[in-house]
């Protein structure tokens, strides 16, 4: 037992040293690209890179794993990263960056695949739902605290750079000192498509997609839209890391009040109320840019409302198809949330570059607005009434990594086998 704790602190050990560094890296590349010209609609499509490469890792990791071993997986991927986070200081491209920054996405993705399934495959059931809180807690607390390395140095020096590739290398000695066997990585399980995942659950796809458009932007693009309004570095650091902490607190309230009604109306809710909250960061934005401590709070109420929706997606969706088929259904909802995260970034950054700092809240505004029409559309094709009695599971935070971690949700060692007389009352209503 002792060697498998030992294990397990020494996985959560390199994934923070991980995001760490790609944390601290994904904030620089925005600022120093700030610094050297580029423009905002092409730090969008940067961010989109990134994202498409992790798309690209979520389909192969498994079989590189499988090939390559867990230990020798992780131990190529760091040095690819390693090189990619010095590359960006040595070629000052925009094409350059475009391939670096795609390649960055596989690496990391491909990393989490790695931790991930040996954290599944070493953590026994009594502590699954105790590893999968800490996994998730691990993700915020290193993403908030990375941005505080930004006060190191100014963004247009090279040392943020040595920084943070010395902080994604050093993510590799705490895996590569565990003794314990390396967990075989079980490729062989039940497939679902995305079309009946969308007909199980079609509110738990467009909230996925929705997530993925709106925190695809965020993640990329929020130092930009801090950098317009005047921010310092010291600034920008803080409004992010209370933005993800504060977030993350506002999280859990609102995935508990899914536990207790319809969790489609409270997806519908959450868009409502987001949306609501981006109207007003976006008139601070515009009129009010000395307020910075409003702007904060409504950030930090923004990102509890959307680091929420995914999990309420996943969980809405675990309601509704058999305990078989949680891991393939959750891995389609992880890839329509990584379609969005792909396509938003996109799209926010030809915004930015006529509306100015104003404009990733407007984006959020309008992907929020158009979200809640379609969803109250699907409210009333259902015509289902969902009572919280009905739910078979309940909420959970967790983060969307690689599709590997949905084996860690504590509802996939529950029975969620839902009785056949609702599913067919179900199927016969819609």
């Amino acid at each position: 037992m002792r060697s498998i704790l030992v294990s397990i602190m020494a996985l959560f050990f390199s994934i923070f040293l991980l995001l760490l560094g790609n944390g601290l890296l994904s904030t620089l590349l925005i600022l120093r690209g700030v610094a050297e010209g580029f423009s905002d609609k092409f730090l969008g499509i940067l961010t989109s890179a990134y994202f498409l490469g992790a798309f690209v890792a979520t389909l192969i990791a498994s079989k590189m794993i499988m090939r390559m071993g867990h230990i020798r997986c992780f131990t190529f991927c760091t040095a690819l990263l390693g090189c990619c986070v010095l590359a960006y200081a040595l070629f000052i491209s925009p094409y350059a960056w475009l391939a670096i920054r795609f390649v960055t996405g596989f690496g990391i993705f491909a990393m989490y695949t790695v931790v991930e399934s040996w954290l599944n495959g070493q953590t026994q059931d009594a502590y699954r739902s105790r590893v999968f809180s800490i996994y998730t807690l691990i993700n915020l607390l290193a993403i908030a605290a990375s941005q505080q390395l930004l006060l190191i140095d100014s963004a247009s020096s090279y040392t943020l750079f040595i920084v943070a590739s010395l902080l994604v290398t050093a993510a590799i000695m705490p895996i590569s000192w565990t003794r314990l066997q390396q967990p075989h990585v079980n490729l062989n399980m039940p497939s679902m498509s995305i079309f009946k995942v969308f007909g199980a659950a079609p509110v738990a796809v467009t909230g996925c997609l929705v997530s993925g458009l709106l925190m695809g932007p965020f993640w990329g693009l929020t130092p930009l839209f801090v950098s317009d309004l005047g921010y310092t570095e010291k600034e920008l650091a803080a409004f992010i890391s209370l933005s993800i902490l504060g977030g993350a607190l506002i999280q859990y309230p609102v995935g508990r009040w899914s536990d207790r009604m319809d969790r489609r109306r409270v997806i519908l809710f959450t868009f409502i109320l987001a949306s609501l909250l981006a109207l007003a960061m976006a008139l601070c934005a515009k009129y009010y840019t000395v307020e910075r401590g409003l702007i904060t709070v409504l950030s930090a109420m923004f990102c509890g409302l959307t680091f929420a929706i995914y999990p309420i997606s996943v969980v809405h969706l675990v309601d509704r198809i058999n305990k078989d088929h949680l891991v393939a259904g959750s891995s389609c909802l992880l890839m329509i949330y990584g379609l969005g995260s792909f396509i938003g970034p996109a799209i926010a950054g030809v915004i930015l570059e006529f509306m100015g700092a104003s404009a990733l809240p407007a984006y959020y505004l309008i992907i929020l607005t158009i979200s809640s029409a379609v969803l109250i559309m699907q409210l009333i094709r259902s015509r289902i009434v969902e009572r919280p009695e009905d739910h078979e599971s309940h909420y959970v935070a967790m983060v969307r990594t690689s599709q590997n971690v949905l084996s860690l949700h504590p509802e996939s060692e529950e029975v969620l086998n839902e009785p056949e007389e609702r599913r067919d009352e179900r199927h016969n209503s819609q």
